[in-house]
């Protein structure tokens, strides 16, 4: 170990003089390991090596072209200095002009000299880049194309290309926050680029997670937890009160250049938007409860006056006129009602409800679908070149039969059924896709999905292969994704899932198996093979294991009943868990860094023992929901 750094050789990593090349024609080499996304992979240029580090001492500058770095790109250029400092112990210099030609550089973004280098950014598709040397040159570039008119979006790529670069190259992993020991590094006293020449772009242009404020230490691990668990002495490093979550992200290319985002439940507080006297006055506007009252909360989707006031939020945002338009953005405007279910109880809307067969979700689904059909004719008769985006939820999330719209509808489904874990049981993960598909034969442009990684249960468990085979099989479909979560104990507890969700959303066709190798050798040094053991359990346990025999069906529901616990983690299962966990701790006795590293994804597992005793004893706490 070198000041808590993991030291080891990585297979795919250039990191000096004497090792392994991308020679010039060829085309991946020793720069492809098997755990990183495929890229394409051009004939490499014919030069010497760039030399960025040789025995220590920098031999290379940086220098960002970019005028205004946004926040994604500038963290990532800290980042490249750091990497390179704890890596090789060389301290790069960042420079504000233009390097001599025969000094050698790192160059970031687009420029003249890139473009006389052949690299066109305007011409990159959205969120991609371009990798290139050149004699003394890196060339690290991403898109400057607009991602459409009137919307102040280009993307990230060149960060996203740094970030390609630091893992290609420098051999470094992001697998969770930094500052608790999510970031592997290899160490090397130079670091060699070799001739090369490769381009990447992402095949999902959302790719994002919330809470983005990230976790204040204590934290709780689960949504009904009322007390913070403790973690065990040394998971967290001294110093350690908050886990930044926003500064994580975009080391893994979380981001989102999709222009038609969901304002989510706009307009929001409708008791509050309107005065006494225009409710007394306009009581059609909101939903009929049963004892003829209104509530007013919800609108009323039958209403004439509904679709006229999200109107209205249309003529401020793209007209210019006076009034409200939180529900509108430069590029759609939201149908999206507050977070409960659809119900209304006038004539019109229950004559639609019978019209669907009376039930409940395909009725409140008819109700919205004919809305939002209603809405989609309306905005393309008067801005033809703006979009309609629905979000689908609650028990209105299907996709009505026999309700066609124009070409200006977009959709966004909430959960697609059940929360991402329970796609584990193959039957919900195809009602899911097929749900996505059946609103894609509705619109003219990809859809999006909404989905749910909610902590349930303090029990080991992963499903990386679930959300690789989902994202294959919405290739072309969906445009991306968008992650609820909650709590710390997803990326601790399932911290290999949401890193392997993540990375999949980039690119789907990615090696699963050898990132988790990877991540067990890299993480947890003299445990690795006995926490990949774990880790291999906790996959079978949950995306193959003898809990799917009966199939587990929440339609609107983001969580995972806790009666599943005793199904999933039987006194056996317990037994081999608690066993591999006590070993891979004495493994670990004399390394701190990786002991660390395995309290703080164990975080919860003495709580899951606590759990596991009272599943066997009939007393497991379940509240019901």
């Amino acid at each position: 170990m070198n000041s808590g750094i993991l030291s080891l050789v990585v297979a795919g990593s250039v990191l000096g003089a004497g090792c392994a090349s991308v020679k010039p024609g060829s085309t991946a080499g020793a720069a492809a390991p098997r755990d990183l996304s495929p890229v394409s992979w051009r004939p490499a240029p014919a030069h010497a090596p760039v030399v960025i580090v040789r025995d220590g001492t920098p031999q290379a500058v940086v220098f960002v072209a970019t005028a205004a770095p946004g926040k994604a790109l500038d963290g990532m250029v800290r980042e490249l200095m750091e990497v390179v400092r704890l890596s090789t112990g060389a301290a790069l210099e960042r420079v504000t002009e233009p390097p001599a030609r025969d000094q050698a550089a790192i160059i970031i973004g687009d420029c003249e000299e890139t473009r006389r280098a052949g690299i066109d950014a305007k011409q990159i598709p959205i969120e991609g880049f371009v990798v290139k040397t050149a004699r003394h040159r890196v060339y690290l570039v991403g898109s400057t194309q607009t991602v459409m008119p009137g919307v102040e979006m280009t993307g990230d790529g060149t960060a996203w290309a740094v970030a390609d670069f630091l893992e290609r190259f420098a051999g470094v992993r992001w697998y969770w926050p930094t500052e608790v020991g999510g970031r592997t590094l290899v160490t090397s006293a130079s670091l060699v680029i070799p001739p090369v020449h490769y381009s990447d772009q992402p095949v999902f242009r959302q790719r994002e997670y919330e809470p983005m404020q990230g976790w204040k230490l204590p934290t709780t691990a689960r949504p009904d937890d009322k007390t913070p668990i403790p973690f065990a002495e040394g998971a967290i490093p001294d110093g350690v009160q908050h886990i930044d979550i926003a500064g994580y992200l975009p080391l893994v290319r979380a981001g989102c250049s999709w222009p038609y985002k969901v304002k989510c439940h706009e307009p929001q507080n409708l008791v509050r938007r309107f005065s006494q006297e225009f409710r007394e006055k306009n009581p059609d506007l909101f939903a009929l409860k049963p004892d003829g009252t209104r509530n007013e909360k919800m609108f009323c989707y039958s209403s004439q006056k509904t679709l006229d006031y999200l109107l209205t939020g249309c003529e401020a945002r793209w007209d210019g006129k006076k009034g409200d338009a939180s529900w509108v953005t430069a590029s759609c405007v939201t149908v999206s009602p507050c977070d409960s279910k659809v119900e209304c109880h006038c004539p019109a809307c229950l004559e639609t409800i019978a019209k669907a067969g009376g039930t409940p979700i395909d009725g409140a689904s008819l109700v919205m679908g004919l809305f939002v059909q209603r809405l989609c004719e309306a905005v393309k008769q008067r801005w033809p070149d703006k979009k309609v985006i629905y979000l689908s939820y609650w028990n209105y999330d299907t996709c009505p039969p026999g309700v066609e719209y124009p070409d200006n509808l977009t959709v966004m489904s909430a959960m697609t059924t059940y929360p991402m874990t329970l796609n584990a049981q193959r039957a919900n993960l195809d009602e899911a896709i097929e749900r996505l598909k059946a609103w894609r034969s509705k619109t003219s442009i990809p859809v999006t999905a909404w989905d749910y990684c909610v902590a349930w249960t303090y029990g080991p468990h992963q499903y990386p292969h679930v959300v690789r085979d989902w994202h294959q099989a919405l290739r072309g479909t969906v445009a991306g994704v968008f992650i609820n979560g909650w709590k710390l104990s997803e990326w601790t507890t399932t911290a290999p899932t949401m890193y392997v969700w993540m990375k999949s959303l980039w690119n789907p066709e990615l090696d699963v198996d050898a990132v988790l190798d990877e991540m067990c050798r890299r993480l947890y040094g003299p445990a690795g093979d006995t926490a990949r053991a774990m880790i291999r359990l906790e996959c079978d346990l949950w995306e193959s294991g003898a809990w799917q025999s009966e199939r587990v069906k929440i339609p609107g529901g983001w969580y995972v009943p806790k009666e599943l616990f005793p199904r999933v983690w039987t006194p056996a299962i317990v037994e081999r868990l608690k066993a591999l966990r006590d070993q891979a701790l004495v493994e670990l006795a004399d390394d701190p860094v990786a002991r660390q590293r395995f309290l703080y994804w164990t975080w919860t597992f003495d709580a899951f023992l606590r759990d596991a005793e009272a599943a066997a004893g009939g007393r497991l706490d379940d509240p019901g929901r």
